[in-house]
């Protein structure tokens, strides 16, 4: 509502424009993981001080959060000649090593989603001597667009060359050109002559980068020092690094260029800010730098580095990074009421995920308020953790809202919860649940697992995955019976289709519901309630009434057909195991068969049935292995993303321990010895030794 004027003084018809260009990409099967929020890419990494470490040196966590497929995202790759002497991960084909380590180094990296895109909304002339006959206005000017001309080249298929390649003519959905606005390098990707508007899109991933230089000087470095020089040839692809050096010295820092805005430069916004369509017509330009100082890639003025986040030895003997937000610009859900140390307002992006952070910040304090000290294995530890934070918080609402209900004098709709055997069993489970989210099943792969072998489950990890079982259901539930049923009904009113917040920010909305209840009641910011029961006045009865709900259709729903292939139908809670609804199955680029499982009847799939793997885990644990908040059905728990590689370092006396630990080989051709042999101890999260060999006495490479 904040921006709705800005919104309405937009060129005609861009709203078309953008969903046009949405459907577009959503049906393209290479962005399909790019339109996606619910493709659950990030990272973890922390680092623990002397002053809180068992060793009394320095220590590094990460573990970074890619698509686990066969073969593994990451190349194992050691480096030694002349002065470089690394040992990490590479991209297969990409020189150097992206992160690992050096005899004094260590580093790991998480994403940091800065904001260095910016789309524009642009007002479209026909200008006949112009070379594409195309010009935008901007101010009082107008700015012809610029033709750059393509070709277009597929590989023929089946005629046995290599290499074999026919070209494209234009025509249909096939252009000749694309067309650039020139101020911006910013091409346009959607058009409407007729009415005169186009969008275009100005990225700092656009220009010629150097991050193959960070990484080739970063293999050469053996302090802080030297790394956070390094990080200066990083320009794009924003990431958090953390480092430790064998001094003993650790820390944490983001990278990339932060392009400045000219309105948020003068300290206000011009018309929508920068997660929203922009005004190309002017005011809201990125600041040009003709002469960038030597290393910088944008031909723009960027956040310097010294005001980026970053920290060396944090006065508090920790840092925490699983892409959350480094210093705290959104926590009031305002990105943009911090200003510079110039007067410009301090932007770093819209939002950020914190469920991954917190738990790991609170895994750590709780170390510090007993006394104890961390580790090196409770590191590794609190990589394999499970606990789901989010229902940390939402089970105390469900336990209340029961204790409600069997109050005297509850409103009969309430009460009528209360006297359900099923939900009274639920919530039981629920209440006694120590928020772990073990497979509860002897097929199913645990952290409490050792070595990749199986053991059969405890009893308390069975109770402990039944509730999983049930929170996990009634989560989509909740959604379903609030937000998205008011969205649904505003869909309904107005004739058109609304998105879906993420997963991540349905839950955090709800839970600022719950948090402001006495003030919000609630209804949100634009006036609307999302907490509707007919017939009930009392805000929080029918809050009450909502969560109860949710757990009887979560029992619904886990009894119902649908679910069938995993729990038969029973309504014997002991039938309900996590592990059968949260599995994985590691996709070949090939597909089908080459897929782990089934891996060529290698690996066949442990429950008859059903697809992938069981494992522990759940939405947004630490251990990543999360799925839509919304899954309701007996195959949408699985996941398809997590650590790619887990990474500890510590410093000591001799340099850096380091241990490592990939999500299954090497090699994606069956029979290959490196086609497995790391699965197994990758779903108990073992890890093996991450050694650097000496150097070679070879004098040509001195």
């Amino acid at each position: 509502r904040k921006y709705e004027a800005a919104a309405r003084a937009l060129p005609e018809g861009v709203l078309e424009l953008a969903r046009g260009v949405s459907e577009a990409f959503s049906s393209s099967p290479y962005l399909t993981d790019v339109m996606d929020t619910e493709f659950f890419l990030g990272s973890n990494e922390w680092g623990v001080g002397p002053a809180h470490s068992a060793s009394g040196r320095a220590m590094i966590a990460n573990d970074i959060h890619l698509a686990l497929d066969t073969p593994s995202t990451f190349y194992p790759n050691a480096l030694q000649a002349g002065d470089i002497n690394v040992i990490g991960m590479s991209f297969a084909g990409v020189p150097y090593v992206a992160v690992g380590r050096t005899p004094d180094l260590a580093w790991g990296a998480t994403r940091n989603p800065m904001d260095v895109t910016d789309v524009f909304a642009e007002e479209i002339v026909v200008v006949p001597q112009a070379l594409a006959g195309l010009a935008t206005k901007h101010g009082d000017s107008v700015e012809w667009l610029f033709p750059v001309l393509q070709t277009w080249r597929v590989n023929r298929i089946g005629d046995g060359v290599n290499n074999s390649l026919q070209t494209i003519p234009p025509g249909g959905s096939i252009p000749q050109a694309s067309l650039i606005v020139v101020r911006r390098n910013a091409p346009i990707i959607a058009l409407n002559v007729q009415a005169g508007t186009a969008l275009s899109v100005q990225y700092t991933g656009l220009n010629a980068t150097q991050e193959i230089e960070m990484f080739r000087r970063v293999s050469r470095s053996s302090t802080i020092e030297e790394f956070r020089d390094a990080l200066q040839w990083f320009d794009f692809g924003s990431q958090n690094w953390a480092v430790l050096d064998s001094s003993g010295d650790y820390g944490y820092f983001t990278s990339a260029e932060l392009p400045l805005r000219e309105d948020l430069e003068a300290g206000t916004v011009n018309g929508l800010p920068p997660f929203f369509i922009r005004d190309g017509r002017g005011g809201n330009d990125w600041i040009r730098n003709l002469n960038p100082p030597p290393g910088q890639a944008t031909p723009n003025a960027i956040l310097p580095f010294s005001e980026m986040p970053q920290i060396v030895n944090p006065p508090a003997g920790f840092f925490v990074n699983a892409n959350n937000d480094p210093v705290g610009t959104t926590l009031d859900n305002n990105p943009l009421n911090q200003l510079r140390p110039s007067g410009g307002i301090f932007y770093l992006n819209v939002g950020y995920d914190g469920f991954r952070g917190e738990r790991v910040t609170e895994m750590i304090r709780a170390k510090i308020a007993n006394g104890e000290k961390i580790s090196f294995e409770d590191m590794q530890q609190m990589q394999a953790d499970t606990v789901m934070v989010d229902a940390e918080y939402f089970v105390p609402w469900i336990v209340q809202a029961f204790g409600n209900a069997g109050t005297p004098g509850a409103h009969p709709v309430l009460a009528q919860f209360a006297a359900s055997p099923p939900i009274q069993a639920a919530v039981a489970r629920l209440s006694s649940w120590d928020f772990s989210t073990p497979t509860g099943i002897p097929e199913g792969y645990d952290a409490s697992d050792v070595n990749g072998q199986l053991s059969a489950p405890s009893e308390a990890e069975i109770a402990n995955s039944v509730a999983a079982t049930i929170y996990s259901v009634w989560r989509a539930r909740f959604i379903a019976n609030t937000i998205d049923t008011v969205i649904g009904a505003i869909e309904q009113a107005v004739g058109t289709g609304l998105p879906r917040p993420n997963s991540g920010s349905t839950l955090s909305s709800l839970r600022n519901f719950l948090d402001n209840w006495e003030t919000t009641g609630g209804v949100g910011a634009s006036g609307v309630s999302f907490f509707n029961v007919p017939g009930v006045d009392d805000a929080a009865t029918r809050r009450d009434i909502l969560i109860l709900k949710s757990v009887g259709d979560a029992i619904g729903r886990i009894t119902s057909e649908e679910f069938a292939p995993a729990f038969g139908r029973s309504t014997d809670m002991n039938d309900w195991n996590w592990g059968k609804l949260h599995r994985i199955v590691f996709d070949h680029p090939l597909g089908g068969p080459l897929s782990v499982p089934p891996a060529g009847g290698l690996v066949p799939a442990p429950l008859p049935g059903l697809p992938g793997i069981p494992t522990d885990g759940g939405f947004q644990v630490v251990d990543a292995s999360s799925h839509d908040a919304r899954a309701d059905g007996v195959n949408e728990f699985m996941f398809g993303s997590g650590p790619v590689r887990r990474f500890v370092a510590e410093a000591t006396d001799d340099g850096i321990r380091a241990e490592t630990s990939l999500p299954g080989g090497t090699s994606g051709r069956l029979g290959s010895p490196f086609h497995l042999n790391l699965l197994p101890m990758w779903l108990t999260n073992e890890s093996f030794p991450s050694v650097l060999r000496p150097m070679p006495s070879i004098p040509w490479l001195r």
